[in-house]
């Protein structure tokens, strides 16, 4: 399958002048549509996206230098490349087309082999940007996932456990939190191997995305130590979650290479006991306490805070 051919915007409220410039880019291969103004201009992007924008400075309605501004200040449209002509060619008017956000300057008259150019220029840039955007996005979330499990890793459960804090604070609304550990872990390490284990972690952390519900955040804290954030969740609702997740994790065994049987333990801890339900860390300290006493108590068990 042939890749589309890119897309070009030309801009200009002058009518040779832009069909020029038409005539000059279908010439190199691109797809392209003109407008007459800026105001025309946005109105084509927000239908039909271009890879590149070949705008004037001055137009009615809207210039370029306005256009420029609307496009870099906007999410969708920030990477699009804009190409900026004029007839100034003073280094004062070029400086002030870059800062406010363009991408290249060209001086009017424009010489078709040079504009092709710098259209093949602004291509270029604009897929090493998307390249690095995708990349940056890989990275971040590397760096809130755990890498066996492909839970939230102990960093984004904090970050989302401060921000779910927060919304209880401005809207009024419970959050409440699960803490689980998988009850004599080490005796799988030493018995089946650290590789069964971590066939059992990973395993565990399908049982948490089974048993939690869509919005909850299930995480992987440490070794065997796991948590879910509850949004808008009550202490009571989060115990019936809490033992579902327990029953489903002694109801078989876990790994795949060898099946080992497991329990977990699970502490229950939520803002509407809490005597300030802005203390992320006092939620954090009564989710940790429960776990101890389901540990205390006889593990395989589900205590509430």
């Amino acid at each position: 399958m042939t890749e589309p051919h890119p897309r070009v915007l030309v801009v200009d409220d002058d009518p040779l002048s832009r069909r020029i410039l038409e005539q000059v880019l279908v010439s190199a291969g691109y797809e392209v549509e003109s407008a007459a103004d800026g105001q025309e201009a946005l109105a084509r992007i927000r239908s039909h996206r271009p890879d590149v924008v070949v705008t004037d400075w001055q137009m009615p309605r809207m210039d370029g230098l306005t256009l420029c501004r609307i496009l870099k200040g906007t999410e969708e449209t920030r990477f699009t490349h804009v190409l900026m002509l004029s007839a100034r060619g003073e280094t004062e008017a070029k400086v002030t087309g870059l800062e406010t956000g363009a991408d290249d300057y060209l001086v009017k008259p424009i010489e078709p082999i040079e504009l092709k150019a710098r259209v093949k220029v602004g291509l270029r840039l604009q897929r090493a940007l998307f390249d690095l955007a995708a990349k940056n996005e890989i990275l971040e979330k590397l760096a809130l996932t755990d890498a066996l499990t492909g839970l939230a890793n102990r960093r984004a459960f904090l970050e989302a456990l401060e921000a779910e804090v927060a919304r209880v604070n401005r809207h009024g609304r419970p959050a409440s939190l699960l803490f689980l550990d998988l009850d004599n872990f080490k005796r799988v390490n030493d018995g089946h191997g650290h590789a069964a284990g971590d066939e059992v972690l990973a395993g565990f952390s399908q049982v948490l995305k089974r048993g939690s519900r869509r919005g909850d955040l299930a995480a992987r804290i440490g070794g065997e130590e796991f948590a879910v954030l509850l949004p808008t969740t009550g202490r009571i609702p989060a115990a019936l979650v809490a033992e579902r997740i327990r029953r489903s994790t002694e109801a078989r065994p876990l790994g795949r290479t060898v099946p080992v049987a497991v329990t977990v333990s699970i502490g229950v801890a939520s803002t509407e006991e809490l005597p300030d339900p802005r203390e992320a860390a006092e939620l954090l300290r009564r989710a940790d306490a429960a776990l101890y006493r389901a540990k205390a108590e006889g593990r395989n068990r589900v205590a509430t805070g």
